[in-house]
């Protein structure tokens, strides 16, 4: 038996033996639940508020003030209008939160801290079209000849669609993070027990007497980080089905993009960490001390997460010296390419190191994983495997 055909007898071991398993099914099962039951809910729940907007008026109130403000105000808002016989009533009136704004006898708006800028734009623009009209009528111009006036070609251009683009890239390649981040933890964690439990019960005595230990490693990681692929595509496919039929999708526009490259770092990362994985599991032979195993890597990967939570709305120094660095580089780089901060030189650069890095890595975690898979007793140390397996 060759060594390709020995590893994918380990993967196919792995992979099948994760699927039968009740906890896989379970916590599969529920995630999809959550994810659909997170998608449906606030459909259900009427989280639309209405604004109550008071205008005050020193004097008479302007014929049809608070009819135009709330036309122009839309769903957004009711308005309503309140008269004050003087301006110090309107005052105190506006200091008690009676009114959010009054006009007094000049036609001045009064505001305060408070008042809502959507409102006193309203009011003023229904004011002076009032004024204008009423000058106007004292020219003798009529409605038609007035609307015409005023009705010019003006165009307005945003200039701010490639910002929101940027910003709507980025999010999706921070929610590419955080499934990163819970695969890295929950599969690394299942590679880690896996080998454990293979230690343990002394069935890898048995499977190293038909494949070395270098193939056992990358078989079990291949296998469980296919079936890793293959419960993330189902969970996504499963939210954009839903999310489809919600009329709720809006996909960015260099969501193509980002998803590949997000993809690219998935798997160079849950290379990367389930290697480290592995060869951490094979350090101890007790189920307790799983835990303690783990916590460095568990450590490593909270301080990735927390950089690029912090930095997801923008660019700054310390995101691009991560994703650089190939223990960082899976969770930060992908935000630096869909932001389009990363300079070309620099995806190279992380790439080549991540490649390299994991090369080596491999490499070291074989010798300690077959140094430490025959150990039994209290832990061993990184550099004691090391040498067991040169024995």
């Amino acid at each position: 038996m060759n060594a390709w055909q020995a590893i994918r007898l380990v993967a196919a071991r792995d992979f099948w033996e994760r699927v039968a398993s009740r906890a896989f099914q379970l916590s599969t099962g529920l995630t999809v639940l959550l994810i659909v039951g997170f998608i449906l809910v606030p459909t259900f729940i009427d989280t639309d508020s209405v604004e109550e907007w008071t205008i005050g008026v020193v004097g008479e109130a302007p014929r049809d003030l608070a009819e135009t403000v709330d036309l122009g105000a839309g769903d957004a808002a009711t308005v309503d209008a309140t008269s004050y016989a003087t301006r110090a009533d309107a005052e105190a009136g506006l200091e008690n939160g009676e009114v959010d704004l009054f006009i007094d006898a000049a036609g001045t708006i009064v505001v305060d801290d408070d008042t809502d800028a959507q409102l006193t734009t309203l009011v003023a623009a229904v004011l002076a079209s009032m004024e204008i009209s009423q000058q106007a009528d004292e020219l003798g111009i009529d409605a038609g000849s007035l609307t015409g006036l005023f009705s010019g070609g003006l165009e307005v251009e945003s200039v701010s669609g490639e910002a929101d683009s940027s910003d709507g890239d980025r999010a999706f390649a921070f929610f590419a993070t955080i499934i990163l981040f819970m695969s890295i933890i929950t599969y690394g964690s299942w590679i880690l027990i896996g080998v454990i439990e293979e230690k343990t019960n002394r069935v890898v005595e048995v499977v190293l007497g038909t494949v070395r230990p270098h193939q056992l490693l990358t078989g079990k990681v291949l296998g469980i980080g296919i079936l890793g692929v293959a419960q993330v595509i189902l969970i996504g496919v499963v939210a954009i089905i839903v999310l489809s039929l919600q009329d709720a999708l809006e996909i960015p526009d260099a969501a193509g993009k980002v998803l590949i490259w997000a993809f690219v770092w998935y798997l160079l990362g849950f290379a990367f960490y389930a290697v480290a994985y592995a060869a951490a599991g094979s350090l101890v032979s007790r189920q307790e001390e799983a835990q303690n195993a783990a916590f460095p890597l568990t450590l490593m990967l909270m301080a990735a997460y927390f950089v690029a939570s912090f930095s997801i709305t923008g660019e700054n120094p310390v995101l691009r010296i991560a994703s650089l660095l190939p223990m960082f580089a899976p969770m930060t780089m992908p935000l630096r390419i869909a932001g389009g901060d990363a300079l070309a030189w620099e995806v190279a650069v992380s790439l080549a190191l991540m490649v390299l890095t994991t090369y080596g890595l491999v490499r070291l975690a074989g010798r300690v994983y077959a140094g430490g898979l025959l150990q039994s007793g209290s832990r061993l140390k990184w550099r004691e495997a090391f040498r067991a397996s040169e024995s």
